[in-house]
């Protein structure tokens, strides 16, 4: 089993006792629909969005899949948000300069909606997402606990944990991968990525054999279950031995991408736990830095406003009014530390890890280099409604886009193993 250490989360923001349970026993589970920013359909518009409804497609696997249906280059499909595999998802996709009209014969793909757009979709590019989700096998008589345990959340926010699935949900190694790529040991990186096992792993016997020996070819004759990504590195190596920075190199970008910013997202992590440890994340701090929110009450990232003596009170107050965020750094080659007592736990936690922002220029791989940024460490949860029946728990509600349905259930849930979640 892996603890919630592993991927930075270390401590909570209410004090009772969980419920326990496990999320996603089934696919039917976990339910989520992206709730999208403003469309502009226009008749005579350039790209073609498509709204999908998904089961069990991890969504950068179904790009793959769309693209080879599609016969386009899959760099041509984007979307607003990644979501995990072991659920019922609807998502927007965007197909840049196509026009025709989408049928699909893929399993548990269902076309909902399709329309043209002179806009298209980026990463981040909706309000948020809509959640329908069930705990079973929680503690008998449970209902109390999740009331006291939202009384606890008095602002109606949780902590802005990265979720499990920000790591790789199935195989929670991307912070492991981007580490070793900024530190240049690109074969540790590929060994990690092929060849870390889990409890819940298949093809243990090859990744095993992998890691020890990083044989390439001997690993894909040991091969059994679905290693698309693993197949693309191993072929690579096989063509080209020892190449490790070229079979990194031959990931689609967007996964490339999620390598550096899970290790960003592990610090992130490390981060707000030290700072739940010691301090509110509600109460600023002179030195703390405050996100102001846009037309849709969304923290504005590349927006930043000092802390001061002179601001604190005025900062206090439209936090209460769920106007300003207080945040903390993803940490990159630009990005802006806090002063003060968050500073020294920013600053804290990347010396321990010993790196610095240089390393976030990746040179040898320019196109995942990372300025850096911050998120807010406290995020609401908005129309939440639940009921307990039969030892199973099951919400509704809401949340901002980027911020995760499993760390707001698991201050209710209270499993320190990520297997649960």
């Amino acid at each position: 089993m892996v603890d919630e250490n592993f991927i930075g989360m270390e401590a909570y923001l209410t004090k009772s006792p969980g419920i326990g349970g496990k999320l996603k026993k089934e696919v039917e589970d976990f339910i989520v629909e992206e709730i999208p920013l403003e469309f502009s359909r226009k008749s005579d518009g350039k790209n073609l969005i498509l709204k999908i409804r998904l089961k069990n497609w991890e969504t950068n696997r179904f790009v793959i899949s769309l693209s080879k249906e599609l016969k386009i280059n899959r760099n041509a499909i984007t979307f607003a948000g990644t979501k995990d595999k072991r659920a019922i998802t609807t998502q927007y996709f965007c197909i840049s300069n196509y026009k025709n009209d989408v049928k699909l014969d893929l399993k548990d793909v269902e076309i909902l909606d399709q329309f043209l757009s002179d806009k298209c979709l980026d990463l981040g590019d909706l309000y948020g997402n809509k959640f329908n989700i069930r705990i079973k096998e929680i503690i008998e008589n449970s209902e109390e606990s999740i009331k006291r345990i939202l009384d606890e959340m008095e602002y109606k926010q949780f902590p802005n944990f990265f979720g499990v699935q920000r790591f790789g949900s199935s195989r929670p190694i991307t912070h492991i991968v981007g580490k070793f790529i900024l530190e240049k040991k690109f074969d540790e990186a590929v060994r990690s990525y092929i060849g870390l096992t889990f409890s819940f792993d298949r093809d243990v016997d090859a990744r095993k054999y992998f890691y020890e020996t990083l044989d390439p070819e001997g690993t894909i004759k040991l091969m059994k279950g679905k290693m698309d990504y693993e197949y693309i590195m191993l072929k690579h190596l096989c063509e080209k031995p020892n190449d490790y920075k070229g079979a990194i190199e031959r990931l689609p970008r967007t996964l490339k991408m999620m390598f550096i910013h899970g290790y960003q997202s592990y610090l992130f992590n490390k981060i707000l736990s030290e700072r739940l440890k010691k301090y509110s994340i509600f109460e600023p701090m002179i030195g703390d830095i405050a996100l102001p929110v846009d037309r849709f009450g969304l923290p504005m990232n590349d927006r930043y406003i000092k802390i001061t003596s002179e601001n604190i009170d005025t900062i206090r107050k439209r936090i209460l009014e769920k106007k300003a965020y207080i945040s903390g750094i993803l940490f990159g080659s630009e990005s802006q530390m806090s002063e003060g007592n968050m500073g020294e736990i920013e600053r804290s936690v990347i010396e321990k890890e010993n790196i610095n922002e240089n390393m976030f220029k990746i040179k040898e791989i320019r196109e995942i280099a990372s300025k850096g940024s911050r998120r807010a460490i406290s995020t609401p949860f908005i129309d939440l409604d639940f009921y307990v029946k039969n030892r199973v728990a099951n919400f509704s509600f809401s949340l901002f886009r980027g911020s995760y349905a499993t760390s707001f259930l698991r201050e209710f849930m209270k499993q320190s193993e990520i297997y649960y979640y």
